[in-house]
Protein backbone atom coordinates (compact mmCIF):
# COMPACT_ATOMS: atom_id res chain seq x y z
CA UNK A 1 0.00 0.00 0.00
CA UNK A 2 1.19 4.08 -0.68
CA UNK A 3 2.74 5.37 2.29
CA UNK A 4 -0.25 7.75 3.52
CA UNK A 5 0.43 11.37 2.77
CA UNK A 6 -0.40 12.60 6.02
CA UNK A 7 1.15 12.72 9.51
CA UNK A 8 0.03 10.77 11.73
CA UNK A 9 -1.27 12.22 15.01
CA UNK A 10 -3.63 8.96 16.76
CA UNK A 11 -3.46 5.02 16.56
CA UNK A 12 -6.45 3.66 17.89
CA UNK A 13 -6.72 0.03 18.64
CA UNK A 14 -9.33 -2.83 19.43
CA UNK A 15 -8.79 -4.23 22.56
CA UNK A 16 -9.24 -7.95 22.16
CA UNK A 17 -7.19 -10.39 20.22
CA UNK A 18 -5.23 -6.89 19.03
CA UNK A 19 -3.74 -5.90 22.16
CA UNK A 20 -5.03 -8.18 24.91
CA UNK A 21 -4.14 -11.99 23.89
CA UNK A 22 -7.82 -12.79 24.46
CA UNK A 23 -6.92 -16.40 21.85
CA UNK A 24 -4.38 -17.17 24.17
CA UNK A 25 -6.23 -16.71 27.32
CA UNK A 26 -9.27 -19.22 25.38
CA UNK A 27 -7.22 -21.79 24.04
CA UNK A 28 -5.97 -21.89 27.63
CA UNK A 29 -8.59 -22.34 29.84
CA UNK A 30 -10.15 -24.44 27.35
CA UNK A 31 -7.62 -26.99 27.58
CA UNK A 32 -8.35 -27.01 31.30
CA UNK A 33 -11.54 -27.66 30.87
CA UNK A 34 -11.04 -30.36 28.76
CA UNK A 35 -9.10 -32.29 31.37
CA UNK A 36 -11.87 -31.40 33.65
CA UNK A 37 -14.63 -32.95 31.81
CA UNK A 38 -13.92 -36.01 29.92
CA UNK A 39 -16.56 -35.52 27.45
CA UNK A 40 -15.27 -32.46 26.19
CA UNK A 41 -11.63 -34.05 26.37
CA UNK A 42 -12.68 -37.07 23.70
CA UNK A 43 -13.07 -34.33 21.02
CA UNK A 44 -10.49 -33.11 19.37
CA UNK A 45 -9.29 -29.75 20.77
CA UNK A 46 -9.47 -27.70 17.51
CA UNK A 47 -13.53 -28.86 17.49
CA UNK A 48 -13.75 -27.60 20.94
CA UNK A 49 -12.01 -24.44 20.13
CA UNK A 50 -13.80 -23.71 17.07
CA UNK A 51 -17.66 -24.26 18.07
CA UNK A 52 -16.47 -22.51 21.58
CA UNK A 53 -15.52 -19.20 19.15
CA UNK A 54 -18.77 -19.46 17.99
CA UNK A 55 -21.30 -19.93 20.50
CA UNK A 56 -19.06 -16.91 22.36
CA UNK A 57 -19.57 -14.75 19.17
CA UNK A 58 -22.93 -15.18 19.02
CA UNK A 59 -23.65 -14.55 22.50
CA UNK A 60 -21.41 -11.69 22.84
CA UNK A 61 -23.55 -10.16 19.95
CA UNK A 62 -26.91 -10.49 22.14
CA UNK A 63 -25.18 -9.74 25.45
CA UNK A 64 -24.36 -6.02 23.52
CA UNK A 65 -27.76 -6.10 22.20
CA UNK A 66 -29.13 -6.07 25.60
CA UNK A 67 -31.09 -9.73 25.32
CA UNK A 68 -29.15 -11.01 28.02
CA UNK A 69 -26.65 -10.80 30.82
CA UNK A 70 -23.12 -12.11 30.27
CA UNK A 71 -23.56 -14.86 33.39
CA UNK A 72 -26.58 -15.71 31.34
CA UNK A 73 -24.73 -15.74 28.10
CA UNK A 74 -21.57 -17.54 30.06
CA UNK A 75 -23.76 -20.64 31.60
CA UNK A 76 -25.57 -20.73 27.88
CA UNK A 77 -21.97 -20.81 25.95
CA UNK A 78 -21.52 -23.66 28.41
CA UNK A 79 -24.95 -25.52 28.05
CA UNK A 80 -24.56 -25.56 24.29
CA UNK A 81 -20.96 -26.52 24.02
CA UNK A 82 -22.10 -29.55 26.23
CA UNK A 83 -24.97 -30.07 24.38
CA UNK A 84 -22.26 -30.15 21.14
CA UNK A 85 -20.45 -32.77 22.83
CA UNK A 86 -23.43 -34.64 22.88
CA UNK A 87 -24.25 -34.21 26.60
CA UNK A 88 -28.11 -32.42 28.03
CA UNK A 89 -26.42 -30.36 30.69
CA UNK A 90 -28.31 -29.42 33.18
CA UNK A 91 -27.74 -25.46 34.78
CA UNK A 92 -26.27 -26.72 37.47
CA UNK A 93 -23.18 -28.30 35.23
CA UNK A 94 -23.08 -25.59 32.84
CA UNK A 95 -22.37 -23.25 35.83
CA UNK A 96 -20.22 -25.66 36.92
CA UNK A 97 -18.36 -25.21 33.67
CA UNK A 98 -18.52 -22.11 33.42
CA UNK A 99 -16.65 -21.46 36.22
CA UNK A 100 -14.18 -23.24 35.87
CA UNK A 101 -13.31 -21.87 32.57
CA UNK A 102 -13.85 -18.27 33.80
CA UNK A 103 -11.33 -18.81 36.64
CA UNK A 104 -9.20 -20.14 34.46
CA UNK A 105 -9.62 -17.65 31.84
CA UNK A 106 -8.91 -14.60 34.21
CA UNK A 107 -5.55 -16.89 35.40
CA UNK A 108 -4.28 -16.51 32.03
CA UNK A 109 -4.76 -12.75 31.38
CA UNK A 110 -1.85 -11.23 28.93
CA UNK A 111 -1.17 -8.98 26.58
CA UNK A 112 -0.29 -9.91 22.76
CA UNK A 113 3.34 -10.55 22.76
CA UNK A 114 4.84 -6.90 21.80
CA UNK A 115 1.84 -4.63 22.38
CA UNK A 116 3.17 -3.08 25.74
CA UNK A 117 6.92 -2.37 23.75
CA UNK A 118 4.51 -0.60 21.06
CA UNK A 119 2.29 1.31 23.21
CA UNK A 120 5.44 2.65 24.97
CA UNK A 121 7.09 3.70 22.00
CA UNK A 122 4.02 5.83 20.89
CA UNK A 123 3.49 6.94 23.71
CA UNK A 124 3.92 10.98 23.92
CA UNK A 125 4.67 10.53 20.08
CA UNK A 126 1.18 10.38 19.25
CA UNK A 127 -2.47 10.38 20.84
CA UNK A 128 -3.05 6.70 21.52
CA UNK A 129 -6.26 5.00 22.27
CA UNK A 130 -8.46 1.46 22.21
CA UNK A 131 -12.01 1.26 20.58
CA UNK A 132 -13.48 -1.70 22.17
CA UNK A 133 -16.98 -4.05 21.92
CA UNK A 134 -17.58 -5.36 25.11
CA UNK A 135 -19.20 -4.61 28.86
CA UNK A 136 -17.49 -1.90 30.45
CA UNK A 137 -16.32 -3.65 33.52
CA UNK A 138 -14.44 -6.11 31.55
CA UNK A 139 -12.80 -4.02 29.09
CA UNK A 140 -11.30 -1.81 31.99
CA UNK A 141 -10.36 -4.79 34.10
CA UNK A 142 -7.94 -5.95 31.10
CA UNK A 143 -6.33 -2.45 30.16
CA UNK A 144 -5.77 -2.20 33.97
CA UNK A 145 -4.42 -5.74 33.98
CA UNK A 146 -2.37 -6.07 31.12
CA UNK A 147 -0.80 -2.39 32.59
CA UNK A 148 -1.84 -0.60 29.63
CA UNK A 149 -3.90 2.42 31.17
CA UNK A 150 -1.35 5.04 31.90
CA UNK A 151 0.13 3.99 27.74
CA UNK A 152 -3.11 5.02 26.59
CA UNK A 153 -5.14 8.68 26.21
CA UNK A 154 -8.74 7.29 25.66
CA UNK A 155 -11.26 4.09 26.35
CA UNK A 156 -13.87 3.80 24.50
CA UNK A 157 -16.21 0.89 24.96
CA UNK A 158 -19.21 0.08 23.14
CA UNK A 159 -21.37 -0.51 25.96
CA UNK A 160 -20.55 3.04 27.60
CA UNK A 161 -20.76 4.70 24.24
CA UNK A 162 -24.05 3.66 23.31
CA UNK A 163 -23.15 2.26 19.74
CA UNK A 164 -20.86 -1.03 18.80
CA UNK A 165 -18.22 -0.67 15.66
CA UNK A 166 -18.31 -0.81 13.18
CA UNK A 167 -20.91 2.04 13.18
CA UNK A 168 -18.58 4.95 12.32
CA UNK A 169 -19.97 6.79 15.48
CA UNK A 170 -17.81 5.00 17.85
CA UNK A 171 -14.59 6.17 15.95
CA UNK A 172 -16.02 9.35 15.61
CA UNK A 173 -15.98 9.05 19.40
CA UNK A 174 -12.41 8.07 20.22
CA UNK A 175 -11.59 11.00 17.80
CA UNK A 176 -13.24 13.32 19.96
CA UNK A 177 -11.35 11.96 22.97
CA UNK A 178 -8.42 12.60 21.26
CA UNK A 179 -8.73 15.76 19.39
CA UNK A 180 -7.63 14.10 16.22
CA UNK A 181 -8.77 14.06 12.74
CA UNK A 182 -10.11 10.76 11.12
CA UNK A 183 -7.04 11.70 8.12
CA UNK A 184 -4.53 11.71 11.03
CA UNK A 185 -6.03 8.40 12.27
CA UNK A 186 -4.84 4.94 11.96
CA UNK A 187 -6.98 2.01 13.55
CA UNK A 188 -5.01 -1.38 14.08
CA UNK A 189 -7.44 -4.29 14.88
CA UNK A 190 -7.66 -7.86 14.07
CA UNK A 191 -11.63 -8.20 13.16
CA UNK A 192 -12.41 -7.06 9.52
CA UNK A 193 -15.98 -6.45 9.90
CA UNK A 194 -15.46 -4.26 13.15
CA UNK A 195 -12.16 -2.81 13.04
CA UNK A 196 -11.72 -2.63 9.36
CA UNK A 197 -14.72 -1.62 7.58
CA UNK A 198 -15.80 0.63 10.85
CA UNK A 199 -12.90 2.47 10.22
CA UNK A 200 -12.96 2.87 6.84
CA UNK A 201 -16.30 4.33 7.24
CA UNK A 202 -15.17 6.10 9.92
CA UNK A 203 -12.40 7.53 7.51
CA UNK A 204 -9.63 6.48 9.40
CA UNK A 205 -6.65 4.56 7.77
CA UNK A 206 -7.42 1.06 9.24
CA UNK A 207 -4.13 -1.42 9.22
CA UNK A 208 -5.31 -5.24 9.92
CA UNK A 209 -3.79 -7.59 12.42
CA UNK A 210 -3.78 -10.60 10.34
CA UNK A 211 -2.29 -12.42 13.26
CA UNK A 212 -3.21 -16.24 12.14
CA UNK A 213 -2.39 -15.58 8.52
CA UNK A 214 -6.20 -15.09 6.85
CA UNK A 215 -7.14 -14.74 3.21
CA UNK A 216 -7.71 -10.60 2.94
CA UNK A 217 -11.09 -9.10 1.52
CA UNK A 218 -9.27 -6.69 0.28
CA UNK A 219 -5.25 -6.47 -0.74
CA UNK A 220 -5.35 -2.81 -0.68
CA UNK A 221 -5.63 -2.70 3.26
CA UNK A 222 -2.31 -2.71 5.11
CA UNK A 223 -1.64 -5.85 6.92
CA UNK A 224 0.86 -6.88 9.64
CA UNK A 225 0.96 -10.34 11.06
CA UNK A 226 2.43 -9.67 14.57
CA UNK A 227 3.30 -6.58 17.08
CA UNK A 228 7.01 -7.22 17.20
CA UNK A 229 9.53 -6.77 16.14
CA UNK A 230 8.53 -2.74 16.79
CA UNK A 231 10.85 -1.29 14.22
CA UNK A 232 8.51 -3.69 11.76
CA UNK A 233 5.34 -1.68 12.78
CA UNK A 234 6.64 1.71 13.19
CA UNK A 235 7.52 1.53 9.57
CA UNK A 236 4.09 0.57 8.72
CA UNK A 237 2.41 3.28 10.78
CA UNK A 238 5.15 5.79 9.89
CA UNK A 239 6.42 5.39 6.42
CA UNK A 240 9.46 7.05 5.05
CA UNK A 241 12.50 8.28 6.05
Amino acid sequence: MAAAEVAITAVLFDLDDTLFDHWACTRAALAGLRERLPLLGRMPAGEVETEHGRLLEDLHLRVLAGGMTVDQARVERFRRLLAFAGEAASEEAAAGAAAAYRAAYLAHWRPVNGALELLGALHGRVSTGVVTNNVAVEQRQKVAACGFGLLLDAVVISEEAGVTKPDPRIFRLALDALGCEAAETVMIGDAWATDIEGARAAGIRPVWFNRFGAASPDPGVTEIHSLAPLSSVLSVLFPGP
